[in-house]
C-alpha cells in the first residue's frame, strides 16, 4: 500500500501516536466537514445522495492523511516521497503545504500573486509558524460550519497581543469595528463557478471557471462566528454555482440562497502598511472597495444580501486623512493604454498591435490585426539555451531581423499585450533596449479586450516586412562585475524579482545549480508590480507600494531574477513608473552562480 495511513491513521501511526490519530481521523483535512456542511445546507434534503456521490468523486481528491502531510505529497499532487522514505515532524512547505493549497493561499503568500506576505519576507516564516499541530490534529465538531468556527485555528492576537489592547491609533480607532485583514491584506484571489463533471469515459474532471486578483469589504453577518462584533470583513468569492452537480441531476440546490457565496476570507499576504494603511480615504468613502450589488452575479443576488454593503454603509470620507507624498509627475502615462483608448484608435497610422502570447493561444481569436510574436519560440527573444548569452545583449543584427520580419518598426507605435502582463511587460523592455521610443502596454490584455465586447479576430495579418533600425540603449544592462562591485553601495539597490519560493531558497530554477539569492537583494516579487490577466494598480498606488519597500526614484535600481525574463517586465514597470535609472542584470541568478564559483571575482 503506497500510503497506509489513508485507510488506517490508527493501525499505521497510532502505535506510537495513539491520541493524535485517534482525533486526526476527524480533522478537517481528513473530512473536510466543512465543506459537506454547506453543500448539504444547500441541498434539497432528498437529494442529498446526490451531493455524496459528487464529493466522493470529485472532492475527496483533497482528503489526506498523516502519511500526505509528513512524508510523501498529497494523493491530489501526485502522491510520492518528498524525501525518501522519512518522516518529518514539520511538513514541507511547497511540497506539502502549498501543493494543495497553492492556487490561493500558497499564490498569495509566496508572491505569486502580490508582493508575498510580511511573515514570508521578513520572518522566514513556514505555514506551521501559524498552524500548529493542535489545529492540524483537531476533531472536527459535528455541523461545523466552517473552518473560522474551529477553537483551535490560528488568529492574528496569538502573536499580536497589543492589538487586543489597542495600543496603535488606528488600532484603538478600529478595534471590535473592522477585521484585521481589511486594513493589513493586499489583493487576492476570488474563484467562481466549479465546474464538475464527468468526460466521455464517465471519469470525473473538475475545472475553474475564472479566478482574478480582487479584494471586498463585506458586513459581518455571523452573530456566532469568530469575525462577530465587527461591522466589516474581508470576503472572497467562492467557486459554487446552483449547477455544480447538474450533470448528475438538476435543481439539488434548492436552498442555494441558505449560504453567501462572497464569504470571510484570511488571505496570506499580509502587510504591516498597505495602501489601505496609508491614507484613511482610501477605504473611507471609496465605494468600490466595499462589495455591492453590481459584484453579484444572477444568481447569487438574494444568497448574499447579508454582506453586501449598502451605499449608506460605506464609511464616509475623513475630512483630514493625513498626507501621502507621492510624485507621480515622471510617470510615462503614455507607455500604458486601455482597451477603450485602442478599440477608438484601432486603425491609427503608423501603430502596430503585438501579440506576444503562444500560437494556439492566438489561434483562438486576437486584436484585429495584432502580429503574433511569441518571444519563446519565434521571436528568439529570450536568452538561448545550453549558452551563457547574456539575456539582452544577442547578435544586434538577429534582433532586428526578428523585429524586422514582423512589420514592427521602431518609428511605430507600438502596443503589446498578452494574457498575463509580465510576457508583455518583458517584450516591451527588449524593444526598449533596442531604441524603439513609442512603446505602450494593453492594460488588461486580452482578457480586458473580450470582456469589453471588443471585436476579435481569427484572421493572420498580412506582414509587409521594414527594417528595424536599432538605437541600442547599453545604459540598461549591467553585468555581474557592476553588481559584485556595488552589493554595499548605498545608491544602488539589488530587487530581486523573483516569487518568495525562489528568492527566499525554498526552490529554485530549472537551469539553477543551487537554491540561493544575491546576498543583500531585496525581494519583490514581480506580481507586486502586476496583477491578473495583465491588470495592474494605479501608478500612485505602486509607487507607493515600492516606497514602503525602500526602492525609491533616488537610487540605480538593478532588476534580477533567473534568466533575465521577469527582470525585463520589472524593468518596463519602473521605466513606466518615472523611475530615471533602471537596469537590468543581463545573467541574472544563473549567470551569478557561475560567476562567484571563481576565486577571482572578489566575493
Amino acid at each position: 500500500m503506497p500510503n497506509p495511513s489513508l485507510s488506517d491513521p490508527e493501525g499505521a501511526c497510532g502505535e506510537c501516536h495513539e491520541e493524535i490519530a485517534a482525533s486526526a481521523k476527524n480533522s478537517l483535512h481528513v473530512t473536510l466537514s466543512p465543506f459537506a456542511t454547506i453543500l448539504k445546507r444547500r441541498a434539497d434534503p432528498d437529494k442529498y445522495k446526490t451531493i455524496e456521490m459528487g464529493l466522493e468523486r470529485h472532492c475527496s481528491k483533497c482528503h489526506t492523511s498523516c502519511g500526505g502531510c509528513h512524508v510523501s505529497r498529497p494523493a491530489a499532487v501526485g502522491n510520492g516521497f518528498v524525501n525518501g522514505h522519512q518522516f518529518e515532524a514539520r511538513p514541507d512547505l511547497l511540497n506539502q503545504c502549498t501543493a494543495c493549497h497553492g492556487s490561493r493561499i500558497g499564490n498569495e503568500y509566496l508572491g505569486k500573486r502580490g508582493q508575498g506576505d510580511i511573515h514570508a519576507i521578513k520572518a522566514n516564516m513556514g505555514c506551521v509558524a501559524c498552524h500548529k499541530a493542535e489545529e492540524m490534529h483537531a476533531t472536527a465538531p459535528e455541523d461545523l460550519k466552517g473552518r473560522y468556527h474551529l477553537k483551535e485555528a490560528a488568529r492574528c492576537t496569538d502573536c499580536h497581543k497589543d492589538m487586543e489592547r489597542g495600543q496603535v491609533r488606528n488600532h484603538k480607532i478600529h478595534i471590535g469595528k473592522v477585521q484585521c485583514q481589511v486594513c493589513h491584506s493586499q489583493t487576492y484571489t476570488n474563484c467562481y463557478s466549479c465546474h464538475t463533471g464527468t468526460d466521455k469515459e464517465d471519469l470525473p474532471y473538475y475545472t475553474n471557471q475564472r479566478d482574478v486578483e480582487g479584494m471586498k469589504i463585506g458586513l459581518a453577518y455571523e452573530a456566532d462566528a469568530p469575525a462577530a462584533g465587527f461591522n466589516f470583513m474581508l470576503v472572497r468569492h467562492i467557486p459554487i454555482d446552483p449547477e455544480l452537480f447538474a450533470h448528475y441531476e438538476k435543481d439539488i440546490f434548492s436552498k442555494f440562497d441558505e449560504i453567501p457565496s462572497w464569504k470571510r476570507t484570511s488571505p496570506h499576504n499580509i502587510q504591516r502598511r498597505t495602501w489601505q494603511t496609508a491614507n484613511c480615504n482610501h477605504c473611507h468613502g471609496n465605494r468600490d472597495l466595499f462589495l455591492s450589488a453590481k459584484d453579484l452575479l444572477d444568481y447569487e443576488v438574494e444568497a448574499n444580501r447579508k454582506v453586501v454593503v449598502s451605499d449608506i454603509r460605506v464609511p464616509a470620507r475623513v475630512a483630514k486623512p493625513g498626507k501621502l507624498e507621492i510624485d507621480t509627475t515622471q510617470v510615462k502615462t503614455s507607455r500604458v493604454v486601455d482597451a477603450r483608448w485602442l478599440n477608438e484608435k484601432i486603425d491609427l497610422k503608423n501603430q502596430l498591435i503585438l501579440d506576444v502570447r503562444t500560437e494556439d493561444e492566438d489561434k483562438k481569436g486576437h486584436i484585429k490585426g495584432a502580429v503574433l510574436l511569441d518571444p519563446t519560440k519565434s521571436g528568439k527573444l529570450v536568452w538561448p539555451w545550453g549558452t551563457s548569452t547574456p539575456q539582452q545583449q544577442l547578435d544586434l543584427k538577429k534582433i532586428a531581423s526578428v523585429f524586422g520580419e514582423k512589420g514592427i518598426s521602431a518609428e511605430d507605435h507600438i502596443v503589446v499585450y498578452d494574457g498575463d502582463g509580465w510576457k508583455a511587460a518583458f517584450v516591451l523592455s527588449v524593444l526598449d533596449y533596442y531604441g524603439a521610443k513609442n512603446i505602450s502596454f494593453l492594460k488588461g490584455g486580452i482578457d480586458t479586450w473580450r470582456r469589453n465586447g471588443y471585436p476579435i479576430n481569427t484572421e493572420s495579418p498580412l506582414i509587409e516586412p521594414v527594417k528595424f533600425r536599432v538605437d541600442l540603449q547599453p545604459q540598461f544592462i549591467v553585468d555581474n562585475a557592476f553588481v559584485r562591485k556595488n552589493l554595499d553601495s548605498l545608491n544602488v539597490l539589488i530587487v530581486d524579482i523573483r516569487t518568495l519560493d525562489q528568492s527566499k531558497k525554498l526552490a529554485k530554477h530549472p537551469r539553477a545549480l543551487s537554491f540561493g539569492s544575491i546576498p543583500g537583494s531585496i525581494k519583490f516579487p514581480i506580481y507586486g508590480l502586476l496583477m491578473d490577466h495583465a491588470q495592474m494598480k494605479p501608478p500612485q498606488e505602486l509607487l507607493w507600494v515600492l516606497k514602503n519597500r525602500g526602492i525609491t526614484p533616488d537610487k540605480t535600481v538593478v532588476i534580477t531574477c533567473n534568466t533575465g525574463v521577469t527582470a525585463g517586465a520589472g524593468f518596463f514597470m519602473l521605466r513606466y513608473l518615472g523611475y530615471p535609472d533602471v537596469r537590468i542584470h543581463d545573467t541574472a541568478w544563473i549567470g551569478w552562480e557561475d560567476f562567484v564559483k571563481y576565486p577571482g571575482c572578489g566575493y
